[in-house]
């Protein structure tokens, strides 16, 4: 396994749940790349961790680029590597080449549409074999003349499930009864702006006194310091810090539980449904809505707006869902349910796990 970095995200975490699932069906993973706060908790997952500097700034240096393919190829010799599996640009096309020149196959997940098209042709030429980990991402990567095998992100249910959340609602000071609407994004880019809809969409709906709400902002990134200023304002504003600004959790499944709806995309949505929680879907492509059982597949299919979306968010309209939404109880717990029972059918990583390591087979008879 090949990354950038161990900082916290939702690749590394899907990463982090593969490199737990496989050592039961015979395969043994090994890490290698640049450290982070996750660091710990690949150690106790039992995952050898080489450590190479590869993020993006250090491989703009060519020698440094020399030196990254070299500990990489070295890596591989000395661990008797099998097969390769990179996640990012560049620490992947560095990786590749490495492998390549060592005859060992390599497999590239990639986990958006956001990789430029030149980059994907140079994977392409380095030989890897792509697994997209959803339907627009493979559509995506048909349109660059890519094929690609569909694999989805794996939730671990032993982790994300349902529990009390009793013992944070009284750390963060929520009273009981107040309606909590958690949002978990790297703060970045449109996530970030989705990130700003959210706090000014629940001020108006806390100044208009219907309901007494909460909102947790999980995540960091470079839009941070933006997001933090705007919780000020908005929490003096409304006399009342109900906007809870928590950074980096390892511990997500503890806040998710406390959520009555969570806002998010992705693999946050995966997890949070795995605990339980009705999801209201907006990511970086844009708006897909409450996702309830008539449209569990068609949220998966736009990949809970994060790869493909029905409008662009706006203030309004997230405040309209979000009230929509809290306004039933009973609903709201029932979509939670449902979409916990239909995650788990669809989304456990022991299968996922199972399809990746039949893809590493595959490849590694035909390698010979």
């Amino acid at each position: 396994m090949v990354m950038d970095s161990l900082s916290v995200g939702g690749t590394e975490t899907y990463v982090l749940s593969l490199v737990k699932a496989f050592p039961s069906l015979g395969v043994m993973p090994v890490y290698a790349g640049g450290t982070g706060v996750m660091y710990e908790a690949y150690v106790r997952a039992g995952c050898p961790i080489h450590r190479v500097g590869l993020t993006a700034e250090q491989l703009l240096d060519p020698v440094h680029q020399k030196k990254a393919e070299y500990t990489l190829a070295q890596i591989m010799r000395s661990r008797k590597i099998d097969l390769v599996h990179i996640h990012q640009m560049p620490s992947g096309l560095y990786a590749a080449k490495a492998a390549r020149k060592l005859g060992i196959p390599v497999v590239f997940t990639v986990h958006g549409a956001y990789y430029p098209p030149e980059q994907l042709q140079q994977m392409k030429a380095a030989g890897c074999t792509f697994v997209s980990v959803s339907l627009p991402v493979q559509a995506y990567l048909d349109g660059q003349g890519i094929p690609s095998h569909l694999i989805a992100n794996g939730i671990d249910f032993q982790q994300y499930r349902s529990e009390s959340s009793a013992a944070l609602r009284a750390g963060l000071h929520i009273p009981e009864g107040e309606k909590v609407v958690v949002y978990a994004s790297r703060l970045a880019w449109d996530k970030a702006a989705v990130c700003a809809m959210v706090v000014r969409a629940a001020r108006n709906i806390r100044l208009s006194g219907t309901l007494p709400l909460h909102v947790i902002i999980a995540g960091s990134g470079n839009q941070a310091a933006v997001i933090a200023e705007l919780v000020e304002t908005v929490n003096l504003e409304c006399q009342s810090p109900f906007v809870h600004l928590v950074g980096n959790q390892m511990q997500m499944h503890d806040y998710y539980n406390l959520g009555d709806l969570v806002v998010g995309t992705g693999r946050v949505a995966l997890e949070a449904m795995a605990c339980g929680k009705p999801v209201l879907a907006i990511g970086n492509h844009g708006y897909f809505g409450l996702v309830d059982e008539p449209f569990f597949d068609e949220a998966w299919q736009y990949y809970f707006g994060d790869h493909n979306s029905k409008e662009r968010p706006s203030e309004q309209r997230i405040g309209e869902a979000i009230s929509e939404a809290l306004a039933s109880a009973d609903t709201l717990e029932e979509t939670g349910r449902q979409g916990q029972a239909w995650a788990r059918a669809n989304f456990h990583i022991r299968d996922k796990a199972l399809q990746m390591k039949q893809l590493y087979n595959s490849l590694l008879m035909k390698n010979g």
